[in-house]
C-alpha cells in the first residue's frame, strides 16, 4: 500500500476515540473547538493533552492560552460536536451553555469536564500539542454513554448490551515480541 496522507488518514481512523469540546475564554469571550485528538498523558502529574491544526481559529488563541476545559461529549450531543467543528446548520446552533469552573468555562452536560491550565505547548508537525495539568473535573449525574469516532463516522456503544466473553479455548499462547527503537 502507497503511503500517502489518505491512507494514513484511513489507517488511524481505525483507532476509536472519544469525542470532545475544548474551551477557553479569552478576552472576555468563549471560544471552542471540537476535538478527538485528546489523550491522558501523566497521572503524576495529572497531564492532558489536545492537538488543534495550527490553521484552525482556536489555534490563534493559543498565545494567549492560559486555561482550558476539555468536555467529552456524551451520543446525544452530536450536533454539538458538528457546532464547534465548524459546521453549518439549518436548525441553527443546537442549544448549550458554558459555566464557570476554575479559569475556565466548562460545557453544561458533557459526560465529563476537565478543568486545566496551560502546562506546555510543543509544535507537532501541522498542530499544536496542549499539554495542560489538570485542576479539577466534573462527572455528569445523569447516566449516558459517550460519543465515539470510528472510521470518519460519528459511532455510539451501547454499555447495556455487553458482548459475550470470548471462546479462548482454541487461542493459542505465543510469546510476543516487541521492539525499541533505538535501544
Amino acid at each position: 500500500m502507497t503511503l500517502s496522507q489518505r491512507t494514513f488518514r484511513n489507517a488511524i481512523g481505525h483507532f476509536a476515540t472519544g469525542v470532545a469540546v475544548i474551551a477557553t475564554e479569552v478576552g472576555g469571550e468563549i471560544h471552542a473547538m471540537t476535538a478527538n485528538a485528546v489523550s491522558s498523558l501523566s497521572l503524576d502529574p495529572m497531564l492532558v493533552l489536545f492537538c488543534p491544526s495550527k490553521t484552525s481559529r482556536f489555534a490563534s488563541f493559543l498565545p494567549q492560552l492560559t486555561a482550558f476545559s476539555i468536555n467529552i461529549l456524551r451520543e446525544e450531543q452530536q450536533a454539538l460536536s458538528n457546532f464547534f467543528a465548524g459546521a453549518k446548520s439549518e436548525d441553527g446552533a443546537p442549544a448549550f451553555r458554558f459555566a464557570r469552573t476554575n479559569d475556565a468555562p466548562r460545557l453544561e452536560g458533557a459526560l465529563a469536564s476537565l478543568d486545566c491550565h496551560l502546562f506546555r505547548t510543543f509544535e507537532g508537525g501541522d498542530h499544536w500539542l496542549v499539554i495542560g495539568r489538570v485542576m479539577g473535573v466534573h462527572i455528569g449525574t445523569e447516566p449516558h454513554e459517550p460519543l465515539m469516532f470510528f472510521k470518519g463516522q460519528y459511532r455510539t456503544i451501547n454499555l447495556a448490551e455487553e458482548a459475550p466473553a470470548p471462546d479462548l479455548a482454541n487461542v493459542r499462547d505465543e510469546p510476543a515480541h516487541i521492539f525499541y527503537i533505538g535501544e
